[in-house]
């Protein structure tokens, strides 16, 4: 793949990420937005299922989400620069399995016990068992989807790193963004 279009695919997903973030956060002048600077237009009702969390789950949730947009340009830009290294350690750190991030997405282990269990079990009145609470199932195994395949990615930048597989380390970041727009065509916290 040439740099050029690695630039201009880096480039196309920042935008759709900017434009994913700005609908989470209601940025006037958006598409689709309805701000005091934005065209009026027809807009179809949203049909998109309301999640409703409790309000300090809602502040940390959307926070959550403007984390994963940015972790996912930090991990463009380290592509496009051709630093596949860096590419995976973001994405391992920030947005896959082991991520601080993935903890509410993960399903409770019916084979742990005792010590086991407890430990991986989320803290009473946590982020985590709030999300566990809160969270349609679905829109769960969405999220767990996406941090699965920022794992996979992870693992595909950090082989890249000696096979310069440019194509593979694309492919395994495409894997990721359907489950971004998936959950964002599906569920609104507004």
């Amino acid at each position: 793949m040439s740099r050029f279009s690695l630039v201009a695919m880096t480039a196309m997903l920042t935008v759709f990420a900017t434009v994913a973030s700005a609908q989470h956060s209601g940025m006037p002048g958006m598409p689709g937005m309805s701000g005091h600077n934005a065209a009026p237009t027809m807009t179809p009702p949203d049909t998109r299922e309301l999640v409703q969390f409790p309000p300090e789950m809602q502040v940390n949730f959307l926070h959550n989400m403007r984390d994963h947009v940015e972790t996912l340009n930090a991990m463009l830009q380290a592509v496009s620069a051709g630093d596949y290294a860096a590419a995976s350690r973001i994405a391992a750190e920030n947005l896959g399995l082991d991520s601080p991030s993935a903890a509410g997405c993960k399903p409770d282990d019916p084979s742990a016990t005792g010590a086991a269990a407890m430990s991986k079990a989320p803290v009473p009145g946590s982020m985590d068992e709030m999300m566990k609470l809160y969270m349609p199932e679905a829109m769960r195994n969405i999220g767990l989807s996406m941090h699965t395949s920022a794992s996979a990615f992870a693992v595909v930048a950090a082989k890249a790193v000696a096979t310069h597989d440019t194509a593979s380390v694309i492919g395994a970041l495409s894997q990721i963004t359907p489950n971004c727009v998936a959950c964002h065509s599906a569920y609104r916290l507004r």
